[in-house]
């Protein structure tokens, strides 16, 4: 399971030394299913607010993603976030965000920099 969350990318060096007795303990295994059984049916309760979304929503995915299809999530959440940017980033499968940190970084620069408009149009607190 791990090598096809990494994949194409191999299991990085540094995920090797994760404690794996601490995520197979009996209370992680149920918390994992239990998130795993409330995520669809919670995503689709809020699903329908998902345009009255005023940050900036910066969305990245794994081009080659064998876990989640980016069609039918990602960018169907782009969609639906008219404001929103989406990357694909290629070469890349689900665990983006322990491949290409670089990536993550500059999405965080992207949301940062697209939110500094909104916040200089806040009221300023007065010294």
């Amino acid at each position: 399971m791990t090598r096809k969350a990494f994949w194409p990318a191999g299991v990085p060096v540094k995920y090797n030394a994760f404690p794996k007795e601490l995520a197979f303990r009996p209370s992680q295994l149920r918390a994992s299913a239990e998130e795993s059984a409330l995520m669809i049916p919670h995503a689709l309760a809020v699903s329908g607010h998902y345009p009255d979304l005023k940050m900036p929503l910066i969305i990245l995915a794994g081009a080659q993603d064998r876990l989640v299809n980016t069609n039918d999530q990602s960018a169907r959440l782009h969609a639906d976030v008219v404001h929103s940017a989406f990357h694909r980033v290629p070469g890349v499968g689900h665990m983006v965000h322990q491949t290409v940190t670089s990536f993550v970084i500059a999405a965080i620069n992207e949301a940062a920099k697209a939110a500094r408009p909104a916040a200089a149009n806040l009221p300023q607190a007065a010294a």
